[in-house]
């Protein structure tokens, strides 16, 4: 981005001066030698077809835009950095034709030019879009190169056709195993104790800082990425953490991320398999390999490219067979990609569990419903696939999840990459107060409906979606998340889910038990209750864990957490 801000700033004073270049492509625009960290100066160059003028029109700037190659987000997002965010809306329009028309006269090249030798070397031809893959270090995910209209042009047919058979096989017993279940949800006991983890980041933070925030937390289990575009050198550096964790006595768990050059390149991906599974082989409890399968942005265009990816693990799983891998990775609730990527898996592989990316960010509270799903209904349809699909055994985890966060810009996750001067901020980022309290509910709805075995949160640090902030004035800071999720784990870790006590609709009170008490935690999704709660109690701690003062049955809980202490 910090590039299309040089040359998107560099065209708009060319054509400010009154200069229409007429042949503006990428290799046109050439660049300065300049001291590291910094972009050197922006030279135009085959000037010959260009025009001098007193101003540009509309439609002659868009010409100058019609030669560019870049994937269809980015180049929105060069036009918002020449316009200042107000691109007119003539503008577009021309521009997107003339790009039309020069795309189709680049296609009848060898129709004009029969007798024109091809370029002969592979180094000066640009990628293709759909194979354009690039890291966003700041909100930790791959970027989104284009938008959704460019995006569909690269959906083939044996895409939709295999979702479509998926979902008409298996849609009834699924349906059928989730209206079984879902009466179910919070009706057995739930033992806490190794269930609630956190994800730690091995590129681009400080380790051994987070490491610091991390062991207070307790012995809880750990998950860590090993990314195929990072290259040897960090998945070493990985390894080692790894290896610090579980001699320092954590559950381990490891996920493998691929990228576009993995399904390009499969004998690449199969070195870097090999490579992970043997040093980290006896230290880890589990291993998810691919990642959010369903965007096409993670690489993956198709179900049958994801078994391109699994194929090595059949026989990886033969010669490591103390490692348990789990999938198929998706994530959201679209679970007919679930279906589909499930039945893709190759014959000779079985997931020890049925793992998910389980964001519900985009309804606000996690009690909120999207059509008739909240988190439980959506956790107890994952159950459902699990028991019913002979590809992965009858357990769910939730491998990441979390809420973006307000005022945090571009590393928040919904506004990764850029944002123009006019682009308002998302409204799915929640305060940071919302994003512990949320998290809290999250974490019991989801587990204590008996549903979901394991949560692993994304992540403990980041300054967009983290439980601390690494950018916040004065150094790392932890966030009121950290501080509720650290009086939870102190109070219910290691707790049994006992049961639901019905009060009104829109009230939860989950009752827990200990060793020398029992906790009550309530909340209300939107409302407000202060009516009489069923049970006796002798103390009151709000989701910081201070002692709150009390008169019986005058109490009012809100969507903040609250935990009763009671006498057995």
């Amino acid at each position: 981005v910090s590039l299309l801000q040089h040359r998107g700033e560099a065209i708009r004073r060319m054509h400010d001066a009154g200069f229409w270049h007429r042949d503006l492509g990428n290799q046109n625009m050439e660049l300065r030698e300049a001291q590291e960290d910094e972009w050197g100066e922006v030279q135009f160059i085959d000037l010959n077809r260009g025009r001098i003028r007193e101003s540009l029109t509309l439609e002659e700037r868009a010409q100058d835009f019609s030669r560019i190659q870049l994937p269809s987000a980015f180049l929105e997002i060069l036009v918002s950095i020449y316009w200042n965010g107000a691109v007119p809306a003539g503008f577009a329009r021309h521009m997107w034709r003339l790009r039309a028309r020069f795309s189709w006269w680049g296609k009848t090249r060898r129709w004009r030019h029969p007798f024109r030798k091809k370029l002969r070397s592979a180094k000066l031809r640009y990628p293709s879009v759909e194979n354009i893959w690039i890291w966003d270090s700041q909100s930790a995910q791959a970027a989104i190169t284009m938008n959704r209209r460019e995006r569909k042009r690269y959906y083939s047919l044996g895409r939709n056709m295999s979702v479509v058979n998926a979902l008409l096989r298996a849609a009834v017993p699924i349906w059928k195993g989730y209206q079984k279940l879902l009466p179910l949800a919070f009706t057995k006991r739930v033992d806490l104790s190794g269930r609630i983890g956190m994800a730690l980041e091995s590129a681009d933070l400080d380790f051994e800082k987070q490491w610091g925030f991390f062991r207070k937390l307790g012995k809880i289990p750990v998950l860590l990425r090993f990314c195929h575009h990072e290259g040897q050198g960090q998945w070493e550096k990985t390894v080692e953490e790894v290896e610090c964790l579980f001699a320092d006595g954590h559950e381990v768990v490891v996920a493998i991320l691929q990228d576009r050059r993995a399904v390009l390149n499969p004998e690449s991906w199969a070195q870097f398999l090999e490579f992970v599974l043997q040093r980290i082989d006896g230290k880890v409890t589990m291993v998810e390999v691919c990642h959010a399968v369903n965007r096409m942005k993670w690489g993956v265009h198709s179900p049958r490219e994801q078994r391109v990816l699994l194929d090595p693990l059949v026989g990886l799983q033969k010669k490591y067979p103390n490692v348990k891998f789990t999938g198929p990775a998706c994530i959201d609730f679209e679970y007919h990609y679930i279906l589909s990527a499930l039945r893709e898996t190759p014959s000779g592989l079985k997931y020890g569990a049925l793992s998910h990316l389980l964001y519900v960010d985009r309804r606000g509270a996690p009690e909120n419903h999207q059509g008739k799903f909240g988190t439980v209904e959506k956790c107890a349809l994952l159950k459902a696939i699990a028991g019913w699909s002979p590809h992965c055994d009858d357990r769910v985890i939730v491998s990441e999840v979390n809420w973006p966060i307000k005022g945090t810009g571009i590393w928040s996750p919904v506004n990764a990459g850029y944002i123009g001067p006019e682009q308002k901020e998302s409204p799915l980022n929640v305060s940071e107060e919302d994003y512990g309290y949320y998290m809290l509910r999250y974490v019991v709805l989801a587990l204590c409906s008996g549903f979901v075995d394991q949560i692993y949160w994304w992540r403990l640090v980041s300054h967009g979606f983290g439980l601390v902030d690494e950018r916040a004035e004065g150094g790392w800071r932890a966030r009121p998340g950290f501080q509720m999720l650290q009086f939870f784990l102190r109070t219910l870790g290691e707790a049994i889910f006992v049961e639901k006590i019905g009060v009104e609709e829109g009230v939860y009170v989950m009752r827990f038990e200990r060793e020398a008490d029992e906790v009550v935690m309530a909340w209300c999704n939107g409302c407000d209750y202060s009516g009489s709660w069923p049970f006796a109690y002798n103390e009151v701690a709000n989701a910081y864990g201070t002692l709150l003062p009390f008169e019986k049955d005058q109490l009012v809980v809100g969507d903040a957490p609250v935990y009763f202490f009671c006498s057995k």
